[in-house]
């Protein structure tokens, strides 16, 4: 299978993994909210925070070297092996320590025993870490996608079985254990490599070397997530806290969705291509323009269709959100490019100056929030976002510096579907102001489908370029599973 073809059918099967782990996930949510009530979602909230942060520690971090363009030995992956696994450790002894302490704080006994109970989840992820690197470096997401679904399957039937027959909040740690065991098994049955003792120093300074740089990124990441919540909280009260979240959380599942699988595959991806001696920065162009002709018109439909979207979605009290929401979905425009450029930046292993300019963003957006909160929360979302916008430019200046590209080249990739999307956007609000006494549910209905209409005329005027480019991926994906698929059956 030639490179476009693994890329574009790698995009396909994580595309479907991810939707289906997803739509088993909110089934499950919903199955087990009504039997288990708020308090139980709560209670695990208050220590899944915890397990959480250290979970994200050990996955897709020290592991992500393992998809640059460098050859990997067996040398360097049983360094990143055992790394993790310390790492793992360590950090699962700290939840166990802590869990008593924690509890205190929250005054609430039960909080310790939960917090004992789901920090296995840190030990099983980072000893998962290494052979989801390497499934993903042969481009086998197929397998990857399958995990996800079944993870989730299963976790789902633990978690409502265990809620049926009255084990209430536990219910919920039976769900997470049993998800990751999955996992766990999935992913050690489908490759053939196990560690062994020989670690290099060699392979640990390169390691360490590049460790510390991606776990300031993702640092930086988690930081972006969580400051502004505390920060507009602390100021603003948890009523407009709740309205920043409910917005924050619209957009992180709909950029997530949208970019995950194309970001998964690419980063292995970009890495091949370099390997075999082509241009990395020629599939990262066809990256760009799929990121911006797909995303820019979803989160510019979803700016001007906040309101009905947020009613049907989470009921009319929640409306307030609504000019959070809008301006919100500038930023998940702003996610998905930087997600992109992110995946490149490690498949080169470079990442140390993009973590740098990320942890300005950080900065400068908590400043800007400060500053603002004495307004609207609308005027503080909109410094925010302002904030990272303004950066933006720098990330692409290293982009072009990595890539070999200039900054300004790779900006105007997105200038095109961003204008297409402003155009289809005031159609849309036309619409919509048109039909302002009619239910949210026609709202919301006429005006996607009427979003939809006006981007495809005006992409097929307009995109053309894009719209091949699209289509030819459609079908080299198509293809090749014609042709292979007898065989993987076999196989």
């Amino acid at each position: 299978m030639s490179g476009r073809q693994s890329f574009t059918s790698g995009v396909a099967w994580m595309s479907a993994g991810i939707w289906v782990e997803q739509a088993f996930n909110f089934i499950i949510f919903a199955i087990l909210a009504r039997i288990l009530g708020v308090e139980a979602f709560g209670l695990l909230a208050m220590v899944a925070a915890f397990v959480l942060f250290s979970e994200f520690l050990v996955r897709e971090t020290i592991s992500d070297i393992l998809l640059t363009h460098d050859a990997v030995s067996p040398g360097r992956l049983n360094s990143v092996f055992w790394l993790l696994a310390l790492l793992g450790v360590v950090l699962t002894v700290v939840l166990f320590l802590g869990a008593g302490p924690i509890a205190s704080f929250y005054n609430e006994p039960i909080a310790s025993g939960l917090l004992i109970g789901l920090s296995p989840t840190v030990l099983m992820i980072s000893l998962t870490a290494v052979p989801v690197a390497i499934l993903r470096r042969e481009m086998r997401f197929r397998v990857l996608a399958i995990r996800a679904a079944l993870g989730a399957a299963v976790g789902g039937v633990v978690g409502v079985g265990m809620a049926l027959a009255g084990y209430g909040v536990w219910s919920l740690v039976g769900q997470r254990l049993a998800m990751t065991a999955t996992n766990i098994v999935m992913a050690w049955g489908a490759v053939s490599w196990r560690p062994a003792l020989n670690v290099s120093r060699e392979h640990m300074h390169a390691i360490l070397h590049f460790s510390h740089r991606i776990l300031g990124l993702r640092a930086a990441e988690l930081a972006a997530v969580q400051s502004p919540a505390v920060i507009i909280g602390a100021m603003l009260g948890p009523v407009q806290a709740g309205y920043f979240a409910i917005a924050w959380r619209v957009i992180e599942t709909a950029s997530f969705l949208m970019i995950t699988p194309l970001r998964t595959v690419a980063q292995p991806a970009f890495g091949a291509v370099a390997r075999d001696g082509g241009r990395a920065a020629d599939l990262l162009l066809d990256v760009m323009r799929l990121t911006g002709f797909l995303a820019f018109p979803a989160f510019a439909g979803l700016a001007v269709l906040s309101e009905p979207a947020l009613v049907l979605l989470f009921g009319q009290k929640w409306a307030p959100a609504a000019p959070v929401l809008s301006l919100m979905s500038v930023f998940g425009m702003y996610l998905c490019v930087e997600k992109v450029q992110q995946t490149f930046c490690l498949a080169a292993g470079q990442p140390g100056r993009l973590a740098v300019l990320s942890w300005i963003e950080v900065v400068l957006a908590a400043a800007v929030i400060v500053v603002t909160a004495p307004y609207d929360l609308s005027v503080v979302t909109a410094g925010f976002v302002a904030v990272f916008l303004l950066i933006l430019p720098l990330k692409f200046a290293n982009l072009g510096h990595i890539a070999g590209l200039s900054g300004m080249v790779l900006m105007r990739q997105h200038l095109a579907p961003l204008l297409l999307s402003a155009g289809m956007a005031a159609a849309v609000l036309g619409v919509v102001w048109k039909m302002e006494a009619m239910p949210q549910i026609l709202i919301l209905l006429i005006g996607a489908a009427t979003g939809v209409v006006v981007y495809f005329l005006l992409a097929a005027v307009f995109q053309r370029s894009r719209l091949r480019l699209l289509i030819t991926m459609i079908r080299s994906h198509e293809e090749p599973e014609a042709e292979t698929g007898p065989q993987e059956a076999n196989g």
